[in-house]
């Protein structure tokens, strides 16, 4: 078992009482989602499971993938319409091509060596259908409360903070990233779901 699964492992199941909560980041998305209402959405790297609550809320399947057990476990106390899903996204999606109209990967992009990360996108286009969406928000350079340049330095702008991998993105770099991509929307923008502020790239894209 790696380090940052240990990790993150022990914060779900620390949080096992914790519903999720969350931001209305996908609100201006809305059109896409619903071109996605009789397909699943995939959640990728669902986490605490804040926009899968978000999307069965409004009545959407969603596949929500995670390498953490616990993570989906702890989700099943809280979400009953879900099709959870565990695997660790450098092995690759299990997904056919060509599968699905929308995925989600907010703040799960972010974990990995640049060559996983491309090798990760590119396996997420593989998944998606003609024109699908990814939309994603990631670590920006900005993020200090959340490790920005701090820890040991793995790669450029890739750091090892505590037993945690972390990466933390430019404009520059997400271009690059999805540059085969036709980007439809980058921001860098404030989160508001932590007690500290959180600097982040959201990203809308599609294939």
């Amino acid at each position: 078992m790696s380090l940052d699964k240990k990790h993150w492992d022990r914060i779900y199941e620390a949080d096992m009482n914790k519903k999720p909560t969350y931001d209305l980041w996908l609100d201006k998305y809305d059109e896409i989602l619903t071109s996605s209402v009789t397909v699943p959405i995939i959640d990728l790297g669902c986490g605490a499971g804040n926009d899968t609550l978000y999307l069965t809320e409004r009545g959407y399947q969603v596949v929500s993938c995670d390498f953490s057990e616990k993570a989906l476990i702890r989700l099943k106390y809280y979400i009953n319409d879900f099709y959870p899903l565990c695997f660790d996204m450098k092995d690759g999606l299990p997904f056919d091509d060509n599968n699905s109209k929308v995925i989600i990967s907010d703040l799960s992009l972010h974990y990995f060596t640049w060559e996983d990360t491309v090798r990760i996108v590119q396996d997420i286009k593989r998944v998606l259908r003609k024109d699908g969406v990814l939309l994603c928000r990631v670590n920006s350079v900005k993020d200090f409360n959340y490790g920005a340049g701090q820890g040991v330095k793995i790669e450029e702008n890739f750091y090892l903070v505590a037993d945690k991998q972390k990466r933390f993105f430019d404009e520059v770099t997400l271009i690059e990233l999805f540059k085969e991509w036709k980007i439809q929307y980058i921001e860098e923008t404030e989160m508001n779901r932590y007690e500290m502020k959180k600097i982040v790239w959201e990203i809308c894209v599609r294939k």
